[in-house]
């Protein structure tokens, strides 16, 4: 999985604690996205669950979006189990947006306009068709 250029670990990185999943919808890492959003809510159904919280439709967002405001009565290896799914997500999150550089080739040539990765036995960009003038070509 390639990474667009030009992400930020650290932007990754705050996204993903704010909510988990949410820095990898920005690296646009899909599957990624889907497993740390599931485990995050599995663990929002593990905390509901074990402090016997019935939740309505409506009160299941803002119980959602204020689980670690209202943690209190909770046990604690059902909020810990948040937090690390929030620590993990971010750490992945920054780490994956950080393999960028590494990934990108140097000698690779890019697309003057639209500075993807080019292939180059074409005369044109495969992901924008920008038509390319290469060296010696009549």
């Amino acid at each position: 999985m390639r990474v667009a250029p030009g992400v930020r670990p650290v932007l990754a990185a705050v996204l993903s604690v704010l909510q988990p999943g949410l820095g990898h919808v920005y690296l646009r890492a899909w599957p990624r996205t889907l497993l740390w959003v599931g485990l995050w809510l599995g663990s929002l159904g593990l905390i509901v669950t074990t402090a016997g919280i019935e939740l309505t439709t409506g009160d299941a967002v803002a119980a959602a979006f204020g689980v670690f405001a209202a943690t209190e009565g909770f046990p604690l290896e059902a909020v810990l189990s948040m937090l690390t799914v929030t620590a993990l997500a971010t750490l992945d999150a920054y780490l994956l947006a950080g393999r960028r550089d590494r990934w990108h080739d140097a000698e690779m040539p890019q697309c003057p306009h639209c500075r993807k990765d080019l292939d180059p036995a074409l005369d044109f960009c495969h992901w924008c068709t920008f038509s390319l003038e290469r060296e010696g070509s009549a």
